[in-house]
């Protein structure tokens, strides 16, 4: 699978690291470069981003993210479906 938006080599390690909450997938938290925190963001199989919760499109560039993290929260979920997913799995 290519993913559209896949995370730069350093948040790879990083994301090595999140626990999974379903088939790969892992919650996570992103704050950019300008300070933006995004949350509820979904981190497929440690290498891509394919969803952001609320968002049909990216709201960032992979480019803009300062720093990959979870918070408990993300490590445990209250919602685990209902993502609005920008691949196509085929």
């Amino acid at each position: 699978m290519q993913y559209r938006w896949p995370l730069p080599e350093r948040l790879v390690t990083v994301a090595a690291d999140f626990a999974e909450f379903a088939n790969g997938a892992a919650q996570a938290t992103v704050e950019l470069l300008d300070g933006r925190v995004v949350r509820e963001v979904l981190v497929s199989n440690v290498t891509a981003i394919v969803a952001v919760r609320g968002c049909s499109v990216p709201p960032f560039e992979a480019s803009q993210i300062a720093r990959l993290y979870q918070t408990e929260e993300d490590r445990n979920p209250r919602l685990r479906g209902g993502w609005q997913f920008w691949d196509e799995w085929k």
